[in-house]
């Protein structure tokens, strides 16, 4: 379009100057035919003697338009001039004179000049014998603000044009791009899924209006369908043989106690006669019975988070937190004098909706493994609050070495110990803070840890009762 634009103001502008030429060739026509006639009966004044440019006395010259100059030049020298104001000749400007004095000749052809304050003009001349010189400059003011008019037009209509064209392609492209937003708005669907246990399925699926195979988005609709029913069958998939195996672990949990439990009671049945019994004998029984109890525990825990999984063995009841802290606290310190437990409790209750015997574990559990995995003489606070944003925040923390930096990003695992072969030692089975975290999840909360030298802090933030947190849900996220 500015090309065009540009074609038709410079083709204006050639007419213009064509049509300028035309009126240069009929102004020096009647200008040489009165300049010849006045000569041939002597009509013509002699130039004044001061070399200065004469009136003249043939200033009627028929043909002249508004703006024309008229001149004789000899030897370059302008004798005679007049300029032309609505067909009045009045004497012509000294600039305009010197301006016509300065103009090279050597061509025929006409030639645009600025004669000063009179503005550009078309100049053409006519020699005659003897060295005269007839000069007509016609003026270029109309023709150059008819073009300076008309490039302003096609300006005005190249924007208007390009805004329209625009506007339109934004309102074309919006309109052809609308089933594509819809394919999106199905994907960002899926991607907002939360796809935790109790809801993985996919069922948003591009409708078959936008799954035409035909064009490009067709093509896109019909992938994103493939790829959330591949999605879909995989995640069922993985749900089952989760369920499978949760069941698998709670069933062989279950019927392990009772054979554990036999064998538990053989071994102490048998060591009643103990006076009968060999050195030997005795130590592999009390062996038998430790390792009982242990296998008994390991699988009593792992029944647990079998449950905690499935969403059940929670009794939940509105209960103050500061007495099951307490409670648990004391315990702890009674079990482990060799530690300095410390407890921050505010004066008034803080009420939670909870299985108060799992959250007296949880609290056991922190404070065991805080026992378990620091030397003697570590101090050990538990404080209790509520935040700002109204949940339950409990945190315990020891001044003791640390856990190392390779354990931290897998710290809440099964069977993540520390140290394997002290934990071993004490009996521990590496599913305490497994634990934490299914009872914190089953409780609708959140448990973080940080450790470093000197100071390590487990934070666990609770729904105050009545009030129901964001990641709650009625059977919690199975672990990973």
């Amino acid at each position: 379009m500015i090309a065009i634009g540009a074609v038709a103001v410079m083709s204006l502008r050639d007419e213009a100057m064509s049509l300028a030429n035309s009126q240069v060739s009929n102004s020096l026509a009647a200008f040489s035919y009165s300049y010849a006639k006045a000569k041939r009966y002597g009509d013509m004044e002699q130039p004044p003697e001061d070399g200065s440019a004469s009136h003249g006395d043939f200033d009627e010259f028929p043909g002249q338009g508004p703006g024309t100059v008229i001149a004789m030049l000899r030897d370059d020298r302008v004798v005679y001039a007049s300029a032309f104001t609505d067909g009045e000749p009045v004497p012509a400007p000294p600039d305009a004179l010197r301006a016509l004095e300065k103009i090279n000749w050597a061509g025929g052809d006409p030639q645009t000049v600025d004669l000063g304050d009179m503005g550009s003009h078309r100049v053409g001349h006519r020699d005659f014998p003897g060295g005269e010189r007839l000069v007509s400059a016609v003026s270029l003011d109309l023709a150059n603000k008819t073009v300076a008019g008309k490039g302003l037009t096609v300006v005005i209509l190249v924007i208007v044009a390009v805004a329209l064209t625009a506007l339109g392609t934004m309102i074309v492209v919006n309109y052809a791009l609308r089933p594509l937003r819809r394919v999106a708005d199905v994907a960002a669907k899926v991607a907002a899924l939360p796809l935790d246990p109790t809801d993985y399925r996919i069922t948003a699926r591009v409708s078959p209006a936008d799954t035409d195979r035909a064009s490009e988005i067709g093509v896109v609709g019909h992938t994103l369908n493939r790829l959330l029913t591949n999605v879909d069958t995989a995640l069922g998939d993985i749900a089952a043989s989760d369920r499978r195996t949760r069941q698998f672990l709670t069933d062989a949990s279950h019927e392990l106690r009772t054979p554990l439990a036999a064998i538990l009671g053989y071994a102490e049945l048998t060591r009643q006669d103990s006076d009968a019994l060999p050195p030997t004998t005795e130590y592999a029984l009390a062996r038998i019975e430790a390792e009982s109890r242990r296998m008994t525990s390991l699988v009593a825990d792992l029944l647990l988070l079998s449950r905690l999984d499935e969403g059940g063995d929670l009794e939940l009841e509105d209960l103050d937190l500061c007495d099951v802290v307490a409670d648990a606290v004391n315990d702890a310190a009674v079990s482990a004098p060799d530690h300095h437990f410390m407890i921050d409790l505010p004066d008034e209750a803080i009420w939670v909706h909870g299985d108060r015997a799992r959250l007296h574990q949880l609290l056991a559990n922190l404070l065991g493994n805080a026992r378990v995995h620091t030397p003697a003489g570590v101090t050990v606070s538990t404080s209790l609050t509520t935040g700002s944003d109204g949940q339950v925040e409990l945190v315990v923390s020891d001044d003791g070495p640390g856990i190392p930096d390779e354990i931290m990003p897998n710290l809440f695992g099964r069977f993540v110990r520390a140290d394997k072969s002290r934990s071993r030692d004490l009996g521990c089975s590496g599913l305490g803070l497994a634990i934490v975290l299914s009872i914190v999840e089953a409780h609708g909360g959140t448990v973080n840890a940080q450790s470093r030298p000197g100071r390590t802090q487990f934070t666990v933030r609770l729904p105050a009762a009545g009030q129901l947190a964001e990641n709650w849900s009625a059977t919690p996220p199975s672990m990973s």
